[in-house]
């Protein structure tokens, strides 16, 4: 067995872990794109209480861009394994390289709205693969050592729960705010790409809000 498969293995086995073995298998098949086994193994219904769950475990959000009227589910990043326990980096940057091919071209989508169970695993993303300067964030403090990034270039502010935003090389914002749902909380808001965008200046309009705190 090769260096890769053996890489692959330990990744789904820690995605197992981390999400539960039928969820991870629905992750995986959704990471890779592989729709041909999701239809043949999963019946729509069992697809969507699938999806689900892994909204309830921070693995999934929903999403709605600007040419949609409805929310539809979006995977998140596999980010959220920086927060499993004894998981090795190089089979998180494995799974985080091939969600950078399949996914990355949602995530700069000039305005989406999303709600989310757990926001860490996207901002994660962000910065690991987007940030090149500098970000300015006010979320809750997270070791950014650990996840090989330059905390240097990292200004935070000490969030508290009811809200959540940031700025990445005044290209990217966030702000996502808490709402209560029959079941937990989640958070709701959006993601903002500058380049090429008509909409307002969202990054601007976040960097003037953060000013007043950091």
């Amino acid at each position: 067995m090769d260096n890769n498969s053996l890489l692959q293995k330990a990744a789904q086995q820690a995605l197992s872990e981390s999400l539960g073995h039928e969820e991870s298998c629905v992750y995986y098949s959704y990471l890779i794109k592989n729709q041909e086994k999701l239809k043949k193994e999963y019946s729509y219904s069992k697809r969507y209480r699938m999806l689900k769950n892994l909204f309830n475990l921070g693995a999934v959000a929903k999403l709605k861009t600007e040419d949609r009227d409805i929310f539809s589910y979006l995977l998140l990043p596999p980010s959220f394994l920086y927060f499993s326990k004894n998981v090795e980096e190089k089979i998180i940057k494995y799974l985080e390289e091939i969600y950078l091919k399949n996914y990355s071209d949602i995530l700069t989508l000039s305005f989406s709205q999303l709600v989310l169970r757990d926001e860490r695993s996207l901002i994660i993303f962000l910065l690991k693969y987007f940030m090149q300067d500098s970000a300015h964030l006010s979320i809750e403090k997270i070791n950014y050592k650990k996840l090989g990034l330059n905390s240097s270039k990292i200004q935070t502010k000490s969030s508290n729960k009811e809200k959540k935003m940031g700025t990445i090389d005044n290209s990217f914002a966030f702000e996502f705010s808490r709402v209560r749902n029959k079941e937990a909380y989640d958070y709701v808001g959006y993601l903002s790409n500058k380049k090429g965008s008509s909409q307002p200046d969202y990054v601007f309009l976040v960097e003037k809000e953060l000013k007043r705190h950091l």
